[in-house]
Formats: structure tokens, sequence, C-alpha cells
């Protein structure tokens, strides 16, 4: 594993091994990125993201280095290094000093120019279409509710976002089946529902997509939500928000699911819009516990990227031509 930008770049094997990896890291302790730096460059801004990620740094002996993103703004919006150089020149200079990249950009082409610019490994922290960091830290919290071996249903209510894409890609290929529940007119283009029934056949899940969401938490172990409007999109918030009221995760959609059925949302949440405080403080809310594992999978990630002990593990494999398409 050289870098990882996207969840479709790993097998399912690979990301068992990092999340085998990064529960084991957070047992041991084991001081493995001792020397190492990772530059953090941040065009949006994070919690647990940079935070989670700084402090797993540390805790395995490396070093966090900020690359400040205001100081590098253009056109009133931070974009990395491109206003003073070029990011060619840049990411050639980085690439001297430290070891890794970890970037939160709007554009993922930003992180496919820095991946081709620079001779370091480059870490996805959420870009327009992805993220992957969330997507690993999800599974693993679902592995520690339900283990490894049961197959499940996974409901994801609300916009066809980057969080419901890496999920989603996550979950088919363990083998999980996913329901999507939003309005039509923010739901997935044909080449991502394709690519989602693609996954489904290939490692035996299954995958729905409906306007429903009572269909969709029906018979769902997990209902998952995020905010309706993203990071950036701010300004169309009165907009979207006409249409997803319905999708509220509330009790009484709640209800219809499975008794033991546990909520997870990446946060932050807007309680009383996306989800309401009834379902974010339920007993089975699992929010808290997601945010914690975004610490602990970056151990795992960092470690197999930079340590040799490990990156064996994670060799690059093939990957269907339409995962390829849409990893870009």
């Amino acid at each position: 594993m050289n870098h990882l930008l996207t969840i479709g770049e790993l097998e399912p094997v690979q990301i068992q091994q990092l999340l085998d990896l990064s529960a084991e890291l957070e047992s041991t302790g084991e001081q493995v990125l001792q020397g190492k730096n990772i530059g953090f460059v941040f065009e949006k801004p994070s919690l647990r993201t940079k935070i989670g990620t700084e402090v797993a740094i540390n805790q395995l002996g490396g070093n966090a280095v900020q690359i400040e993103a205001d100081l590098l703004l253009a056109n009133g919006k931070a974009v990395p290094f491109t206003c003073r150089e070029s990011l060619y020149d840049a990411m050639m200079n980085v690439s001297q000093w430290c070891d890794a990249i970890f970037a939160r950009v709007y554009s993922h082409n930003t992180l496919v120019k820095m991946k081709e610019y620079g001779t370091i490994p480059v870490v996805n922290a959420l870009c327009n279409m992805h993220h992957p960091m969330q997507a690993l830290a999800d599974m693993l919290t679902i592995q520690q509710k339900f283990g490894k071996e049961k197959k499940l249903n996974i409901a994801f209510v609300g916009d066809a976002n980057n969080v419901a894409f890496s999920l989603f890609e996550t979950a088919l290929q363990m083998g999980h089946s996913v329901a999507f529940a939003g309005p039509k007119q923010y739901s997935w283009d044909e080449d991502k529902l394709n690519y989602f029934s693609l996954l489904s056949v290939q490692f035996g899940g299954g995958f729905n997509c409906t306007t429903n969401p009572a269909e969709a938490v029906s018979n769902a172990d997990v209902i998952y939500t995020d905010t309706f409007v993203s990071m950036g999109e701010e300004h169309f918030f009165e907009e979207k928000i006409k249409h997803f009221q319905p999708y509220q995760v509330n009790e009484k959609l709640f209800s219809q699911a499975k008794p033991e059925t546990g909520f997870m949302h990446c946060l932050p949440a807007h309680r009383g819009i996306e989800v309401t405080d009834e379902v974010m403080d339920h007993p089975n809310s699992w929010v808290y516990q997601q945010a914690k594992n975004r610490k602990v999978v970056s151990k795992g990630v960092f470690t197999a990227l930079l340590c040799d002990e490990y990156r064996s593990l994670f060799k690059p494999q093939g990957k269907p031509e339409l995962a390829a398409s849409l990893s870009n």
C-alpha cells in the first residue's frame, strides 16, 4: 500500500488486515512511528479527523507537522501550496522533509496531483468524493459490535455524499448488504448505482436504493445518517432541506427497525435536522465509539504505509475498471 485515496484501492483482505493492525496497535501502544513526520494540510475544518489522527501519530511515537492552510489562501479558498508556487514544486519540497501527507481538500483531483507530484504517501483526510478514514472507523465499530463474520444489513438515510460512498464501498466489499434512502434528485447517478451493484454481486452482499426511509431501515442492523448539506455547500441549505425533511432519523423512524439496531453518524451532527436528540442519545447510538475509532484506524493506516514490516501486507491489487474510474 503506497497511498490511501479511496477504499476502492483496497481488497477485502487488506481492509481486514488494516482493521486488525489498528486494533493491535491500540492495544500494545508499540512505538512504530518513531522518527516519522506526517504533514497535515487541511482546506476544510476538522475535529475528529485532525485531532484523532494527531493523537494516533503521537501515541505511536511520530510527529504531526502542521502546514497551515490559512497561510496559503487563494481567491478566498484554501488551496494547498498553489498560491505561492506550483503544486509540483511544493510537493517535491515537502517530500524532502515529511514521510507522508495527510490532506483534507475540496477536490479529489488535488489529492491525485499530490500523489503524482510527490515522492511520499498521500492519505485522504476527506475530499468531495471520498472519506476512506471514516469508512474504516465505521467498519471497525461495526465489527466491535457484531464480530467479523456476521453479514449485516446497513441502511444509510440521507444524502448521497462522500461518507455514504466510502461506507458502501467498504461494507459491500466485506459482504454486507446496504440500503440507501434519499430524495431522488439527491441520489446516486447511474455509474455509481452500477458500481454498488457490481460490488454486491462480486462479494455476496446486496444493494437497494429507494426513496422510502421506512423501507430502508425495516430490516437494518445499523442505521446511518450524515448531514444533509456537506461542507462548502451551505448555500444550498434552504433548497435541500425542503427535500430532506422526511429523511430525518427520529424516534418514529428508528422504532421501525429492530430493537437491537444501532445508530451511527460520522459527526458533526446537526441535532434536530438530520437526527433528533432521542436517537443521538439513545443507548444504541454508537457515534462516540465511531469517533474514538477515528484515532484507532489512523494507527493502522500510517503504520502500514510507513513501516517496512507491515507495508508488504498491502500490495496494490487490481480493481474493476469501473472502480478505477469512480476513484478519479
